[in-house]
């Protein structure tokens, strides 16, 4: 029988140790080899979109008298129309049906009233100066021509509101010149005495102005 050979030697202690950390190397995963599976729905969430800033309100509109629109665009032709404005918003406004609104007609109405309104005021003050006896006696007959002026005035007003009302557009405008000329005979009354004050200086300037815009807006809608 033949005899088997000798196992072979064992290797030196430095290279078993060697073999050994190789094999145990080879055995791990480098870092970073691993794959780790995603579930659905594991993604990092969304962040929420950042909310608009809350825009700023719009200005409330000013307010407007009725039919104001056509208030303001007759006003506007004018020589004084915030005068105009302010005037005929101060006045009582007729009570339209429906859905009818202020027409052109109105709009003259309204700014006739708005110097009827104001001659009546000047009357009163010229009355009041007449009882003041502090008042300048040479100024006391030009306050009669004023108040009769203003008597006057009213009545052609009251003329023009019914040549407006029946279409006829030359009676209006003779009318509304008449109111304009009366304004300025009470102003007269004054200046032919340079020594008197001219206490009603103040009424004649807005009375003016206030028949001025009536004959522009007659003239801007065609009524005279």
């Amino acid at each position: 029988m033949r005899a088997m050979p000798p196992p072979p030697p064992p290797p030196p202690p430095l290279l078993a140790c060697l073999l050994t950390l190789l094999l145990a190397t080879a055995a791990v995963p480098p870092a970073g080899a691993f794959c780790v599976s995603k579930k659905a729905g594991a993604h990092s969430k969304p962040k929420a979109p950042a909310k608009p800033k809350p825009t700023p309100a719009p200005p409330k509109p000013i307010p407007l008298v009725p039919g104001g629109d056509i208030v303001r665009s007759l006003c506007l032709k004018t020589d004084y129309p915030d005068l105009c404005t302010s005037s005929i918003s101060k006045q009582p406004h007729p009570q339209l049906p429906g859905e009818k609104r202020l027409d052109a007609a109105g709009v003259l109405r309204l700014a006739m009233a708005a110097v009827r309104a104001k001659a009546a005021e000047a009357t009163a003050a010229a009355t009041a100066l007449l009882n003041d006896p502090k008042t300048q006696r040479g100024a006391l007959g030009p306050l009669h021509d004023c108040i009769d002026s203003f008597d006057d005035l009213a009545y052609n007003l009251e003329q023009a509101d019914k040549a407006l009302a029946a279409g006829d557009r030359a009676t209006t405008g003779t009318m509304l010149d008449a109111v304009r000329t009366d304004v300025d005979t009470c102003d007269q009354g004054f200046e032919e005495c340079e020594d008197l004050k001219k206490v009603m200086g103040k009424w004649d300037a807005e009375l003016a102005k206030l028949a001025s815009n009536c004959l522009a807006i007659a003239t801007a809608a065609g009524l005279r």
